[in-house]
């Protein structure tokens, strides 16, 4: 057996304290037992024991890579030295292992306290967990030789992680250019199914604390993969977190993706298996149990946001309206901030899907105006989609989707500074290297890295527009940008049912809406003067568009009141107004104002008739009223609010020209009287006319826009139009023209066709 060779140390390192050198009454010397946690345990007297954890083995070709957690208790009256121990690793063979300490901890342990050192030691590549056993001596009076047997304990009892306790991961095994105390804690959060045209995908988020004493990234060399009951292997990477700075003891969150694994049965016991490779040949670092999925959201839950530090997340409501054309869904969740200063709102995007590879795209019709949220302030987002018939509310799951670069910030934002602190310690009280060695330097100062201040609001903030309300239309399904970030089950949605539908008052189109007295200023009221459907064809939504007209009546200038107006159908679904962003901030006296409202709709929805429900600013309901879509006129005058158009007349005309390539240009004239109905206040981005020339297939060949309002506005009387560089190839005598009502919208512009003029 080969001499264990001991540092040369300080004597009084040697030295055992009163506290467990003295032998109490009864006390018959060491022995393995049970601790009062229940583990098993090496007791050096009836106050003073030994225990371990966090036992893994990372199998190697040429060797094996032994790592564990040694604990040194004290409940005694006086310190305990660790340097009075000698600690080995014992196989049946004979074989002796003397184990490594990685990183820097004091060797003395003080009284009511306990000691963690973490060991490291290269083992036999044919060792078994289930064979080596734990071995601690006294060293001998010489220093260099050990002495008493103190006891031993068999490893494989600590071995087995469970499902929620971190796992030791020494980085260092992977690249050796990091410290011996570049370790992370690594558990694994929860696993999310998404349905991808390929397959399932397994995104599972992990929980990863920095145990060293510098700040560290995630290390590329760690190679990936997940393992199934049946010992199938699945490729797997990170998808979001590897650039997170990981600030020692701050937790953050990496997400990984098995590309695979998604299909494997709801349940099935996974490993996330982290390996590296040398000149021996590929091992294991560590294995994290993970979810085969967890179970999804329901209604009424609440959880901490995943990618947000301070954000909560709550499922507030879903609805399912089952229909023999389609099914529609809409669930609303809401984010709070529960930190003392602002917090970034997610930039989600959002996914149902149902049965192993089925997905629709999740349309936001409601969304937070502001990209900050201020402390205990909310916000809710508000998808909607259409499902095919006969799909099951229990199959349906809305997948919430973070942009992988944000994901990463918000979880970088609770991170702290790169600062690190240095080892202080009076020399002689560190554990030495060769016997068990903590440090040489002594005891090391905790962690002094602070955290990095979250991002914070300015007086402006409020005005910016979060990132995920820029597109009506979200790209899920098919982009790669994404991760999951939550799962919310529709099984106990309600279904469909009135609502604010069926108490709704009866309301003419164009009167005062009866609201409260005190609801709004006194001498302003409001109307609704339009209710229109208009196509979206680049979204393949339709968009409802209503307009109000505030009046004020009094004798001063008066703010537009911030007021929501949501439309509610027969079968329980809401749909969010969306207001004009460049609408006015006030109305003089004896003036009107009109303000636009959109609403994203479902092509499934066919609803003519709703319940519009007005709101203040703290979302109280000021009344409802059932209205319906305006029916366009086949003849006489068009509705533009406020100006109304009447066509008298058109021309169809177009000439060839060959001085350059063979092209046609076509001309309309229209005579058209146009009359402002009312002197309202609009704005540049109101209402304007499009005119579209397409061939027979309803192929676009060219358009133009012509404004009401400003430079080249449209006027009473003839006006001519030319549709210019139209190809041979494109020519054809079905050609005409479509005329559109078109609005700019917070979700893109939006068409109401009007007329359809034959070429």
């Amino acid at each position: 057996m080969e001499k264990d060779k001991r540092n040369k140390l300080p004597k009084l390192l040697v030295t055992l304290t009163a506290a467990v050198a003295i032998s109490s009454a009864g006390w018959s010397g060491p022995f393995t037992g049970k601790a009062s946690a229940g583990a098993a345990g090496i007791f050096v007297s009836p106050k003073v024991y030994f225990t371990v954890e966090d036992v893994s083995l990372a199998k190697g070709t040429g060797k094996s890579s032994l790592h564990f957690t040694l604990l040194l208790h004290n409940e005694g009256s006086g310190t305990v030295d660790l340097n009075a121990f000698a600690v080995s690793v014992n196989a049946p063979d004979g074989s002796r292992y003397t184990p490594k300490l990685s990183g820097t901890s004091s060797a003395r342990v003080w009284p009511d306290s306990t000691g963690r050192y973490i060991y490291t030691a290269e083992v036999s590549s044919q060792a078994s967990l289930d064979t080596l056993k734990l071995s601690l001596n006294r060293w001998a009076s010489d220093g260099i030789s050990k002495g008493a047997d103190i006891g031993s304990l068999p490893l494989a009892a600590d071995a087995a992680p469970a499902p929620d306790k971190p796992v030791r991961v020494q980085l260092n095994e992977a690249d050796a250019s990091l410290p011996e105390d570049a370790v992370l804690t690594i558990r694994a959060k929860d696993s999310i199914r998404w349905n991808r045209d390929s397959g399932q995908e397994l995104y599972t988020h992990l929980t990863v604390v920095n145990q060293g004493s510098a700040a560290l990234k995630w290390n590329d060399n760690v190679q990936l993969s997940v393992q199934d009951a049946k010992g199938r292997t699945y490729t797997a990477a990170v998808v979001s977190g590897a650039d997170i700075l990981l600030e020692p003891q701050e937790p953050a969150v990496l997400t990984v993706k098995t590309s695979a694994a998604g299909s494997t049965s709801p349940g099935t016991d996974l490993k996330l298996v982290l390996g590296a490779k040398n000149s021996g040949g590929a091992f294991t670092i560590g294995t994290v149990p993970v979810p085969g999925e967890t179970t999804a959201m329901g209604v009424g839950d609440a959880i901490p946001y995943v990618y947000g530090d301070g954000l909560e997340l709550t499922y507030r409501s879903a609805v399912v309206n089952a229909k023999t054309d389609g099914t529609t869904v809409q669930t609303v969740v809401e984010f709070r901030n529960t930190a003392k200063e602002y917090v970034r709102l997610p930039d989600l995007s959002a996914v149902y899907q149902f049965g192993s590879r089925a997905t629709v795209d999740g349309v936001i019709d409601a969304k937070p105006s502001s990209a900050f949220l201020a402390p205990g302030e909310s916000a809710s987002y508000r998808y909607t989609a259409s499902l095919p018939a006969g799909v099951s509310k229990d199959a349906i799951e809305l997948l919430l989707l973070a942009k992988e670069s944000l994901a990463e910030t918000a979880a970088e934002s609770g991170g702290g500074s790169t600062g690190s602190a240095a080892a202080s310690g009076t020399p002689g009280t560190s554990a030495s290297g060769a016997k068990a060695s903590a440090s040489s330097a002594g005891t090391a100062a905790g962690g002094a890295a602070s955290s990095a201040a979250k991002a914070t609001a300015s007086a402006d903030s409020s005005s910016a527009a979060a990132a995920s309300s820029g597109s009506g239309k979200t790209t899920a399904a098919g982009s790669t940008g994404y991760v999951p970030a939550a799962s919310l089950s529709l099984a106990k949605a309600e279904s469909g049912k009135g609502g604010d539908y069926a108490a709704a008052q009866t309301y003419t189109l164009g009167e005062k809406l009866p609201l409260p007295n005190g609801a709004l200023e006194a001498g302003l009221g409001v109307s609704l003067v339009e209710f229109h459907k208009h196509e979206n064809e680049e979204y393949g939504y339709q968009t409802a568009v209503a307009k109000y007209k505030f009046t004020n009546t009094s004798g001063k200038t008066l703010d537009l009141p911030q007021l929501g107006m949501e439309l509610t159908t027969p079968d329980g679904l809401v749909y969010a107004g969306t207001r004009q962003s460049s609408a006015a901030a006030s109305i003089l006296p004896g003036t009107s104002a009109v303000v636009s409202y959109s609403y994203m709709v479902p092509p499934s929805d066919k609803t003519e008739t709703l319940a519009m429900t007005v709101t203040d600013a703290n979302k109280m309901s000021l009344g409802s009223y059932r209205v319906a879509f305006q029916a366009e006129a086949e003849n006489g005058s068009v509705s533009f609010y406020p100006f109304e158009v009447a066509f008298n007349d058109s021309t169809v005309g177009w000439t060839y020209s060959t001085k350059t390539d063979a092209q046609y240009t076509y001309k309309l004239i229209l005579d058209m009287t146009i009359t402002r109905k009312e002197q309202v206040i609009v704005d540049s981005n109101f209402s304007k006319m499009e005119i579209e020339l397409l061939d027979p297939d309803n192929r676009s060949l060219a358009s133009q826009t012509v404004p009401f309002l400003g430079t080249g506005r449209l006027v009473s009387g003839k006006q001519t139009f030319f549709f210019n560089d139209v190809k041979s190839e494109q020519f054809s005598s079905g050609a005409h023209f479509n005329i559109y009502e078109v609005i700019e919208t917070p979700n893109g512009p939006v068409r109401r066709l009007i007329k359809t003029i034959q070429g």
